[in-house]
């Protein structure tokens, strides 16, 4: 026990060079990436999230302060002809 927490103990697999670890069912992640990093001895894996904003969030945004206007930008000029 470490902290508090039951210790659990899995194998490590080797393939084509690389090593794969068989994770119990308790520890299984979300999802099909994760991020590793070393944290002193220890390795953490956390799932990777798509980014996504809310929905609606563009919806919402308003912007009154005329310091976000935008300026001229001129007269058009004229459409070319299309024959």
């Amino acid at each position: 026990m470490i902290n508090g927490e039951v210790m659990k103990v899995t194998e490590i697999v080797r393939a084509n060079g690389s090593q794969l670890v068989k994770l119990p069912e308790e520890f299984h992640l979300e999802g099909d990436t994760v991020s590793i990093r070393r944290q002193g001895e220890a390795i953490v894996l956390e799932p990777v999230k798509a980014a996504a904003w809310p929905a609606g969030f563009f919806q919402n945004i308003r912007v009154d302060d005329p310091a976000f206007a935008r300026p001229s930008q001129g007269l058009l000029p004229p459409a070319p002809r299309l024959e």
